[in-house]
């Protein structure tokens, strides 16, 4: 960003800093924040239910009940508007984290709990959350919805060891009734005091369109290719951070360690999205992704390579694929605003998200499985890397950016 671009990010971070901050803290404090720490219930569920690797694993397939909702969820977002659906939908999570922390050893009432939290949880998620955004953040539409997704990083950061401690301490239910006390406390007031609620400057756009046909939206190659493109980026991120601790202790780390070096992905997340976010302001976002995308598969190449690693080789890894988790999710969002609008944006993110969901499930459920099977993550970690790079090189197949009347004013 040049010294005009920084200028236009400050003007407009001056106006609308209530907004951001809100959905800095609802994708950060909601969702998100499960998703950072899932992989420090695994070993307790286990020795609580005897449940496998595996079967808490199948539990992550819970993604596939959002993918199938999502889409119309982002319909709903664009046609009703954000905030009522964000408002309802953690209220509802509460509710769900207090359900998960009474559980009885049933498989079934597992993952039922799980797929509705991972179903209402996408009210709280970039599908909302980055229409927000967009919607008031133009010049510097990549760089805020970096500074957003920090909110998920800053989660990543410090609550994966804080829920080590948490679940030590007091067990893994005390862990389930401090997600929900995170949604209660700091998600829902967010939203309902900064979200909608007025109108911070009266230039805020009401942006409403008639939303396309279902067919004439599946028509669009590019719709299919970031589909594709962020599905195969997205699946090896979701089933790294969903095995993520014990990936590190069949490394050879202690648990402990393990959960510390898992902080390291939200900070080195925070460093990848803000810098992803300024270059895509600047440059073609497409390419941006593939270079990051290069950095994670390099990463867990790192990881499978070897029996026992060191210290410093897994922090290597862990930081390169920290980065790059950092930058794919930004950079999803801000594509699908630059090349479709502000006024599809949920409608389009949620088609995205589709792939999000299904192609993540997949991949976690099967670095479960491959453990349980082979008694290693290498030959999983190897298709991981495989994976990323794939994603890397669809992206280039976007071609240039369309001419919007959203979009940023500059070339870009």
């Amino acid at each position: 960003m040049n010294e005009s671009g920084w200028g236009a990010a400050g003007a407009e971070w001056r106006a609308h800093w209530r907004t951001g901050l809100a959905a800095f803290l609802t994708i950060g404090f909601s969702f998100g924040a499960y998703n950072a720490v899932v992989s420090i219930f695994i070993l307790p569920l286990q020795e609580a239910f005897g449940w496998s690797r595996a079967e808490v694993a199948y539990a992550q397939n819970a993604g596939l009940a959002s993918a199938i909702v999502s889409p119309f969820l982002g319909r709903l977002v664009d046609t009703l508007g954000p905030r009522r659906l964000m408002l309802a939908g953690c209220a509802l999570s509460v509710l769900l984290y207090l359900c998960l922390s009474m559980m009885n050893g049933s498989l079934a009432l597992f993952y039922t709990l799980t797929a509705a939290a991972a179903v209402v949880g996408m009210t709280a998620s970039g599908l909302t959350c980055g229409r927000v955004v967009s919607e008031v953040f133009i010049r510097s539409r990549g760089f805020s919805l970096a500074v957003v997704r920090g909110g998920m990083a800053l989660t990543a950061t410090v609550l994966p060891g804080l829920f080590f401690l948490i679940i030590a301490t007091y067990g893994w239910r005390a862990g389930y009734v401090a997600e929900a006390a995170l949604v209660a406390l700091v998600s829902i007031p967010a939203i309902f005091f900064w979200i909608g609620r007025k109108r911070e400057d009266a230039s805020m756009p009401r942006v409403r369109a008639p939303l396309p046909a279902w067919g004439l939206l599946f028509k669009d190659r590019r719709v299919l290719i970031l589909f594709l493109a962020a599905g195969l980026g997205y699946a090896p991120s979701n089933s790294l951070l969903g095995q993520l601790h014990p990936i590190l202790v069949s490394k050879g780390l202690g648990a402990g360690n393990a959960a510390s070096l898992i902080g390291l992905t939200g900070m080195a997340s925070i460093f990848g999205a803000l810098v992803t976010g300024a270059l895509v302001d600047r440059l073609w976002a497409p390419g941006v992704a593939l270079v990051f995308a290069a950095g994670s598969a390099l990463g867990a190449f790192i990881l499978a390579s070897g029996g026992t690693l060191d210290g410093w080789t897994a922090t290597t890894a862990i930081l390169l694929i920290g980065v790059g988790l950092g930058a794919e999710i930004d950079i999803v969002a801000f594509m699908v605003a630059r090349y479709f609008g502000v006024a599809q944006f949920s409608s389009i993110y949620g088609v995205i998200a589709f792939g999000l969901a299904a192609f993540g499930a997949l991949g976690s459920s099967t670095l479960g499985i491959v453990y349980d099977r082979f008694g290693s993550y290498d030959p999983a970690l190897y298709g991981v890397s495989i994976a990323f790079v794939a994603a890397g090189l669809v992206y280039l197949m976007l071609g240039r950016y369309p001419a919007l009347p959203d979009a940023p004013p500059v070339g870009r």
